[in-house]
């Protein structure tokens, strides 16, 4: 399941889904607790082996067999190539491929 929820995000990440896109709807709760629901969302990329931008990580697309996909990522731009930090922001002519 991990490696499904991965590939769904790597498509959703070519497509341009960042951190700012992962929010819940704004009436999800009465009260809104910004800083709580940024600590919730590191806490969930952590899990699934993304970096701070929902990205998920070369070492954990290396543990799923994804290597393709970090290539992929590397390629565009996404990831920056010898570390796990988001490259600058991608061009939409480089999502759009």
């Amino acid at each position: 399941a991990k490696r499904y929820r991965t590939l769904v995000r790597a498509i959703n990440i070519r497509r341009g889904l960042r951190r700012k896109d992962d929010q819940p709807p704004e009436n999800h709760w009465k009260k809104r607790f910004p800083e709580l629901e940024e600590e919730l969302l590191d806490t969930y990329y952590k899990f699934k082996g993304w970096n701070r931008e929902g990205i998920p990580t070369k070492e954990s697309l290396h543990d799923l067999e994804l290597d393709y996909v970090s290539e992929d990522f590397i390629q565009r731009g996404i990831l920056a190539d010898g570390d796990d930090a988001p490259a600058k922001e991608p061009s939409a002519e480089k999502v759009q491929e």
